[in-house]
């Protein structure tokens, strides 16, 4: 069986940290979050990087600040990726806890020196072992509740890590052989799958770690492009997209599909008068108006200005003037003057009609907008019935 060198693999772990610290920018995440999450990995990949690349430049045997430097660095580099984790799972904890543990490993480092290589052995392996344990600890939400395939494999490479840590610890803690430079004790057939082991694992983290990111950033967008960022209703683009589930399954069912355009009466004037925070202030709890009027899966979009569409599950025509009557009146009744001074009341026209078995969203819509015009012709805050589809 092929025997890797320790050292070698050493080496090539310490240039796969320092490229997987290459990987990770912070400009590549749009988030506070995943950013400081890029920024302590990367820092821990360099710790790493360097502690285990600077014995390439030395003669074997290693001098024993060599391969202190190789413990500090493992250590240190660890306990970064586990704050690095934690701030990716939304945890809270302060990075001076950290420092306070990097001084502490470092301390321990060098009261282990007068032990010479036993010492550093036994810091090295004792001390991985409990870096891992708490990287489990700090990205313990990737491990029990992963939003995605990428967080859970996260997950399972922590938990490889602590396997792995905690079986050198229980093969050195019963070692009888001399202690060598490289500080690693395993079982002869263990060596290679070891080696093997922390020679690929930083690159493959990082790339994980670059995909549970980029996860994230086309998440925002989708949610973003879906949502309007004024009222937090659902976009124009998501109504189109929304729409589809809602219209199969009123053709399939025995239920209609109610399509309601809502107006708001003299918005111009509300914006002209308390200017456009004001406007936008009334917009959003508008909104909110609106949506405790509709059931769960009812869907309210803004259209375009303070035009709104509202696709509401009904059972009849009847059902459905009564759901757009009821925002209507919400409206009316609402206590605008807590919100914006000076405000006294704010109303809505409402054109009201129902999708046709073989009739398009948009042909819907240019009905219901149609009644929605015969309701501002009439006097405004009311509610008007769009014409049977042709």
């Amino acid at each position: 069986m092929l025997q890797l060198d320790v050292l070698s693999s050493f080496a090539i772990c310490g240039a796969g940290a320092l490229v997987g610290a290459a990987m990770l920018r912070p400009s590549l995440s749009h988030d506070a979050a995943g950013a400081e999450a890029l920024r302590l990995c990367r820092g821990g990949y360099a710790l790493v990087g360097l502690g285990l690349l600077q014995p390439v430049a030395l003669e074997i045997p290693l001098p024993l600040w060599s391969q202190a430097a190789m413990v500090f660095g493992s250590i240190g580099g660890v306990v970064m990726i586990g704050w690095a984790l934690a701030a990716l799972a939304g945890e809270r904890i302060a990075r001076t806890a950290m420092w306070l543990t990097l001084a502490a490993a470092f301390v321990l480092v060098l009261a282990a020196l007068p032990a010479g290589t036993r010492g550093m052995n036994v810091v090295c392996t004792l001390g991985l072992a409990a870096a891992s344990s708490l990287t489990a600890w700090l990205g313990r939400r990737l491990l029990w509740r992963p939003r995605d395939v990428h967080e859970r494999l996260i997950g399972m490479t922590i938990v490889l890590m602590v396997l792995s840590s905690a079986l050198r610890a229980s093969y050195l803690l019963t070692w009888s052989g001399p202690y060598e430079p490289h500080l690693m004790y395993v079982p002869p057939m263990m060596l290679t799958p070891f080696t093997v082991l922390y020679g690929v694992l930083p690159v493959v983290f990082a790339t994980m770690l670059q995909n549970v990111i980029n996860a994230r950033l086309q998440a925002r967008l989708h949610q973003r492009a879906m949502t309007d960022h004024l009222t937090g209703s659902l976009s124009r683009h998501a109504l189109t997209d929304g729409a589809s589930a809602l219209i199969a399954q009123a053709r399939q069912g025995d239920g209609a599909l109610a399509v309601i355009m809502v107006d708001f009466d003299h918005f111009k004037l509300i914006n002209d008068r308390h200017g456009h925070m004001g406007g936008d202030s009334v917009l959003r709890h508008a909104v909110q108006v609106l949506q405790g009027q509709l059931r769960g899966e009812t869907i309210l979009a803004r259209y375009g200005g303070e035009e709104f569409v509202v696709l509401a599950p009904v059972s009849d025509l009847p059902v459905a003037r009564r759901v757009a009557e009821r925002m209507r009146q919400a409206l009316e009744e609402t206590d605008w003057r807590q919100l914006v001074p000076g405000l006294v009341k704010v109303t809505a026209s409402l054109g009201v009609t129902l999708l046709a078995s073989d009739e398009s969203l948009e042909h819907a819509l240019a009905r219901a907008d149609e009644a929605l015009y015969r309701a501002k012709d009439g006097g405004r805050n009311q509610v008007q019935v769009g014409l049977a589809a042709a």
